[in-house]
C-alpha cells in the first residue's frame, strides 16, 4: 500500500476547512499523514484545523506566500510515497482515498493521478475529469460544466492533473523541482504538468477518486481583481518558460486569440487594469523565464509537441461530444479555426 499525505495550503479558510478536514477523517483508511501549510491567516483556520482533525501537522507562516509555495513546503516535509494535493474549499467522497491507492498501483508508472472533481453544489455536474492542454498555452478542464455521464467514470490518461485535487509521486514532483513558486497561485498545474510532460513522465485519471469542489471560495471568483491579474501574468510567463521558439511560431494564432479573448473577458468584468498590471508584472520574471528556457532540451521537444497535439485533440473530442455546450466563446472560435 503506497503512503498517501495530503497537504492543503490555507488561507483564511475556516469557512470550509473543518468539512474539508472532517471528509478525511472519514476515510478508511485514513491518509498517512495530513498537513495544513498556512499562509498567515488572520481568522481561525488553525485553532478549527485541530479540532476537525487531531494529530494534524501544521506548517505556520506569518506572510502569504501564495498556493504554489506551500503546497511544496507541505510536500517536502511530508514521508511519503505520494502526495495529495487539495484546496481548502473541496470535501473528498466517501472511499476517494482507497481509489486514489488502488490507481497507484494500478498505474506503476504514473506521475501524477488527476481526481473526477464535482460542483460541491450541483454534484451531479463535473469541474473536471483530468486537464488537457491546448496549443494557445492553457489547461482544459475535460468535461467541465457537463453532466457526470459514464464516460467520465473511466480511467484514461491525460495530460495533467487540476490542482485543487491531485496527487504527485512525491520523488517525481521533487526531481522536477516541485511547483514554481513565482506563480503564486492560479497555473501552476498547467505548468508542472507541461514539465513532467516534456521529462517524458504520463499520468492518468482515476475516476473513482471523487472530490467535490467549490472553486473561488478563496480568490473571490475567476474575475476578481487578484485572479485576473494572477491568471494574465503567469499565462504570459509560463509561454515565455517552457515553449520552445519553434513551438511559439506554430502556436501564435493560438496564443493571440487566447490573450484577445481573455482580455476581452476581463474588460466586460471591469477588470482591464488588472489585465494591464498582470501583463507588466510578467516583465520582472523575464530573466527567470529565459534561464528556465534552457533547461527545455531540444531532444523533448518533438515528444512534446506531439504530446500537445493529443491533449488538443483529446479536448477537441470532449468539446465536440458534448455539443460545445461549454459556455465559452473562445473553444467555439478555437475549435473552429484551429481543428
Amino acid at each position: 500500500m503506497p503512503r498517501i499525505a495530503v497537504i492543503i495550503p490555507n488561507w483564511n479558510g475556516a469557512r470550509h476547512l473543518g468539512a474539508c478536514l472532517a471528509s478525511l477523517a472519514r476515510q478508511d483508511p485514513e491518509p498517512a499523514e495530513v498537513w495544513i501549510v498556512d499562509n498567515g491567516s488572520t481568522d481561525d483556520s488553525l485553532e478549527i484545523a485541530g479540532r476537525a482533525y487531531p494529530g494534524i501537522r501544521v506548517i505556520a507562516w506569518r506572510d502569504n506566500r501564495g498556493f504554489a509555495a506551500a503546497a511544496n513546503a507541505g510536500i517536502r516535509a511530508a514521508q511519503c510515497d505520494w502526495a495529495a494535493v487539495l484546496n481548502n474549499d473541496t470535501e473528498v467522497a466517501p472511499g476517494w482515498l482507497a481509489a486514489c491507492s488502488a490507481a497507484a498501483r494500478r498505474y506503476p508508472d504514473a506521475a501524477f493521478l488527476a481526481c473526477r472533481i464535482l460542483d460541491f453544489a450541483a454534484r451531479d455536474t463535473l469541474y473536471s475529469a483530468g486537464d488537457c492542454f491546448l496549443r494557445a498555452g492553457v489547461g482544459y478542464r475535460r468535461g467541465q460544466g457537463m453532466p457526470d455521464r459514464p464516460e467520465y467514470r473511466q480511467d484514461a490518461e491525460v495530460f495533467s492533473a487540476c490542482g485543487c485535487a491531485a496527487l504527485y509521486r512525491k520523488t517525481v514532483f521533487e526531481g522536477a523541482g516541485g511547483y514554481d513558486e513565482r506563480f503564486f497561485a492560479y497555473l501552476e498545474d498547467v505548468e508542472l504538468g507541461l514539465r513532467l510532460r516534456a521529462a517524458g513522465h504520463r499520468g492518468y485519471y482515476a475516476a473513482a477518486a471523487v472530490v467535490y469542489h467549490r472553486g473561488g471560495a478563496t480568490s473571490g471568483g475567476e474575475f476578481s481583481p487578484l485572479s485576473v491579474r494572477l491568471r494574465t501574468r503567469n499565462a504570459l510567463y509560463l509561454l515565455l518558460k517552457n515553449y520552445p521558439a519553434a513551438f511559439l511560431w506554430r502556436a501564435c494564432p493560438m496564443i493571440a486569440l487566447m490573450q484577445i479573448s481573455w482580455l476581452a473577458r476581463a474588460a466586460a468584468h471591469g477588470r482591464i487594469l488588472s489585465y494591464l498590471r498582470g501583463a507588466a508584472a510578467v516583465v520582472p520574471l523575464l530573466p527567470a523565464a529565459l534561464r528556465a528556457r534552457r533547461l527545455v532540451g531540444r531532444a523533448s521537444s518533438a515528444e512534446l509537441w506531439q504530446a500537445i497535439m493529443l491533449s488538443e485533440a483529446m479536448a477537441r473530442r470532449d468539446f465536440t461530444a458534448n455539443g460545445g455546450r461549454q459556455v465559452s466563446l473562445f473553444l467555439h472560435w478555437y475549435f473552429r479555426l484551429f481543428g
